[in-house]
C-alpha cells in the first residue's frame, strides 16, 4: 500500500476516539469483570458519573509517562523502572514481575521468572499507546507492545496479544476494512502460538454461519482456561463482538456479554472502534455518562497523569510526532519486517545488554547476552549456576582485553578470560558461579569487560545483574517418609519434576520459613488441590477440597491462605498436600496483609525466605 499522510485533525480524532471509546468499554465492562457466564446486558450495569477507574488505561498513562520522560528510544529497562516507580498494582502478573522487578531482575527474565500468569491479559490491554504513537507503522507500534509485554508476560501469551491489538490498531490510521485488520494484526503474532490459533477458529466458525453464541461455546471449548483472564479466550471473545455486532453498541454488548475479563474485551473493543468511527460517531447515550474525565487508580502514583481525554490526546500526538521522527517510519503498512518476526524468537531466560552503557535501540557498540536458562536467576546456597554468555561486537574497531568477575564474598567464579572481537566477531562461553553456603536472598553480580589498547587498560564496562537465592525444602511423596532435599528456583515446588513421579497420593515438603522482622503476612499455599499447613507445630490452615488454582497475592481462595502477625526468627513450617491424577501445582507465597499496607496492598515480602537447614536463631 502507498504511503498516506495523516492530516493533524485525523489523527486527533482517531487517538481521540480511541481513548474515549477505551473508557466506555472499560466502564461497561468493569463492573461484571470475572463473570463466566453468559450476560445480558443492554447498557452500563453501575451508571457512572465519569468513567471508572481502571488499569486497562491507568498503565498507558504510565507509559505516555514514560515515552516524555526516556523519548521514543526507550526499552523495556525503562518500563520496569516505571513500574518499580509508579505502578503498585499487586494484581497475577503485575504482582510477579513487580517484586521480581524489585529484586533486581530485569525484562525479559523478571516477566517470565517465577511467573504463572504470563498468559494472561495484563498486557493485550494496554496496546493503544503504541499504536496511536506509531499511527499506519504497525511493525513500530508490535515492537513497542513487545518491549511493554516482556516486563510482565515475557514467554507467555500475553505477548502476543498486545503485539496483535497494537499492530490492528496503529493500521487504523490508514485502514478501517476490519478483515484486512485482523489479516494485518495476525501477521505479527506466531500463527502457532494459542492467540493465533484461537482467532483462526473463531474466523472459521463465523464464515460456517455459526452465530455469536455458538461461537463463543466453541471458544470456551477449545481454547478455554478456567483463569477468567487467560489471554486466547478473551482476545477472541474481543473479535467475536466486532464480528458478530451490527454497530458500535451491539459489537462492545456482545463482547461484554461473553462475560469473564469483560472491562479488557469491551475496553479494547471500544478503543478500536472508537478509532475508527472518530468520537462524532460515538453514541451519544454511551458518551454522555463517560464524558472527556479521566480518573486514575489510587495505585498509580508519581507523575502529572492527564486530567481529560483531550489533555491526553495532545500529549499522546506529541509523543507520536517523536516517534515517527525517530524510526523515520513511512506512514504506510508494510510486510511484516524481520525485525518483528525476530522479536518472537527472543528467549527469555536471557537478559541483552548494549554497550556501553546507556545504547538503547541501536546496535553500534558490544551486545551481551546472559541465558540463564530454564532454572531462571536462581542459585542454590553452597550451589552453582552455569550461565550461557554471548558477546558481538557490532563496532567498526576491534575489541581486545579481559573478562572477569564481581561477585559477593566468599564467592568464585572461573577468573579472568581474555578477549579478542575483530568488528563483527561474536564470543560464546559458559562460566560457572559458585556461591557459599550462607548467602543473601539477593546478590549482586557483575562481568566486567577490561578493554586494552596498545598493551594499555584502556576502558572497563559493567555489567550487573542478580541471582535470587532458591528456596530449599525437603519433600517426599507419594506417601513416602524418606525426605529429599532440593533448592527451588521460585516459589513452586515442583514435586514432580524434583521427585521423577506424577503418581497419586500423598506429598509432602518441610522448611523453615525465616522473617527478618515481626510483621503481618498472609501465607498463601496456591494449589488447587487439598492442602494442610503447619506452623511451628500447629495447624495453620487445611482445605479438604479441590479449588481453583490461583495463585494470586490477591484473589487465592480464603480456604488456601492464612493472615497472622508473625514474630521475627525462623519458624518450622509443613505442607502435606494430596494430588489425584491430574499435574499437582504448588506455590508458597509469603505476603504483606492487607492491614499493614503503608504503599498499597497484597505485595510479596521479598525479605521472607525458606531455607531447611537455618538455624533456629537470625543470624546478627
Amino acid at each position: 500500500m502507498a504511503s498516506k499522510t495523516i492530516d493533524e485533525q485525523d489523527y486527533y480524532r482517531r487517538v481521540y476516539g480511541g481513548w474515549l471509546g477505551k473508557n466506555i468499554g472499560g466502564t461497561l465492562g468493569a463492573p461484571v469483570e470475572g463473570s463466566k457466564e453468559l450476560l445480558h446486558l443492554t447498557f452500563y450495569p453501575k451508571l457512572p458519573d465519569g468513567p471508572l477507574e481502571n488499569d486497562d488505561l491507568d498503565l498507558q498513562l504510565v507509559w505516555l509517562h514514560a515515552l516524555e520522560q526516556y523519548g521514543a528510544r526507550l526499552t523495556a529497562i525503562e518500563l520496569g523502572q516505571e513500574w518499580v516507580e509508579h505502578v503498585f498494582f499487586p494484581f497475577d502478573e503485575y504482582g510477579y514481575a513487580l517484586t521480581n522487578l524489585r529484586r533486581g531482575l530485569t525484562a525479559p527474565v523478571a516477566g517470565w521468572f517465577n511467573n504463572p500468569f504470563t498468559d494472561c491479559m495484563g498486557s493485550p490491554i494496554r496496546s493503544e499507546i503504541w499504536a496511536m504513537v506509531a499511527p499506519g507503522a504497525p511493525h513500530v507500534a508490535a515492537y513497542y507492545a513487545y518491549q511493554d509485554a516482556i516486563v510482565d508476560h515475557a514467554g507467555g501469551e500475553g505477548v502476543y496479544g498486545e503485539m496483535f491489538f497494537a499492530a490492528i490498531e496503529s493500521a487504523i490510521f490508514i485502514e478501517t476494512d476490519r478483515d484486512r485488520l485482523i489479516h494485518i494484526g495476525l501477521q505479527h503474532i506466531p500463527s502457532t502460538c494459542r492467540t493465533a490459533k484461537a482467532i483462526h477458529d473463531l474466523l472459521r466458525w463465523h464464515k460456517e454461519g455459526k452465530d455469536w453464541l455458538e461461537a463463543r461455546r466453541l471458544i470456551l471449548e477449545h481454547h478455554g482456561s478456567s483463569n477468567f483472564t487467560d489471554a486466547p479466550q478473551n482476545i477472541a471473545f474481543t473479535i467475536l463482538g466486532w464480528l458478530y455486532g451490527t454497530d458500535f453498541e451491539d459489537c462492545i454488548l456482545k463482547a461484554v456479554n461473553c462475560g469473564y475479563d469483560t472491562d479488557c474485551t469491551a475496553a479494547t473493543l471500544g478503543a478500536i472502534l472508537g478509532m475508527i468511527l472518530g468520537p462524532e460517531l460515538l453514541p451519544e447515550r454511551w458518551v454522555s455518562p463517560v464524558g472527556d474525565r479521566i480518573v486514575v487508580s489510587p495505585q498509580i502514583k508519581g507523575f502529572p497523569a492527564p486530567a481529560t481525554l483531550d489533555e491526553l490526546t495532545h500529549r499522546t500526538m506529541r509523543a507520536g510526532r517523536e516517534v515517527l521522527a525517530t524510526w523515520g517510519a513511512e506512514v504506510e503498512i508494510l510486510e511484516v519486517p524481520k525485525t518483528v518476526t525476530d522479536l518472537w524468537y527472543t528467549p527469555f531466560t536471557a537478559n541483552r545488554y548494549l554497550l556501553p552503557q546507556g545504547t538503547r535501540t541501536t546496535r553500534l557498540g558490544l551486545e551481551l547476552t546472559i541465558d540463564y536458562g530454564m532454572d531462571g536467576p536462581s542459585i542454590g546456597r553452597g550451589g552453582t549456576k552455569q550461565l550461557s554468555l554471548t558477546l558481538v561486537n557490532h563496532s567498526r574497531e576491534a575489541w581486545n582485553g579481559n573478562l572477569d568477575w564481581q561477585l559477593p564474598d566468599r564467592w568464585s567464579g572461573s577468573g579472568a578470560r581474555p578477549f579478542t572481537l575483530a568488528p563483527g566477531g561474536v564470543l560464546t562461553w559458559t562460566d560457572t558461579i559458585h556461591a557459599p553456603e550462607v548467602i543473601s536472598v539477593t546478590n549482586e553480580i557483575a562481568l566486567i569487560i577490561h578493554r586494552t589498547h596498545d598493551n594499555a587498560q584502556w576502558s572497563k564496562e559493567t555489567v550487573q545483574f542478580t541471582l535470587l537465592a532458591a528456596s530449599r525444602w525437603q519433600i517426599s511423596g507419594p506417601n513416602e517418609s524418606v525426605m529429599q532435599t532440593v533448592d527451588f528456583a521460585g516459589d513452586r515446588i515442583d514435586f514432580s519434576n524434583a521427585l521423577n513421579t506424577a503418581m497419586p497420593g500423598k506429598y509432602t515438603a518441610v522448611s523453615k520459613l525465616v522473617n527478618p522482622s515481626e510483621q503481618a503476612i498472609r501465607l498463601i499455599a496456591g494449589t488447587a488441590n487439598p492442602v494442610k499447613v503447619w506452623l511451628n507445630g500447629t495447624i495453620l490452615f487445611e482445605d479438604d477440597q479441590e479449588t481453583e488454582f490461583m495463585p494470586a497475592y490477591h484473589r487465592s481462595p480464603r480456604s488456601k491462605m492464612h493472615e497472622l502477625r508473625l514474630a521475627a526468627g525462623t519458624h518450622d513450617i509443613r505442607i502435606e498436600i494430596m494430588k489425584d491424577e491430574k499435574p499437582l501445582e504448588l506455590f508458597i507465597l509469603p505476603i504483606l496483609a492487607e492491614n499493614l499496607s503503608k504503599i498499597g496492598e497484597f505485595f510479596y515480602l521479598t525479605e521472607i525466605y525458606f531455607d531447611a537447614y537455618a538455624p533456629s536463631v537470625l543470624a546478627e
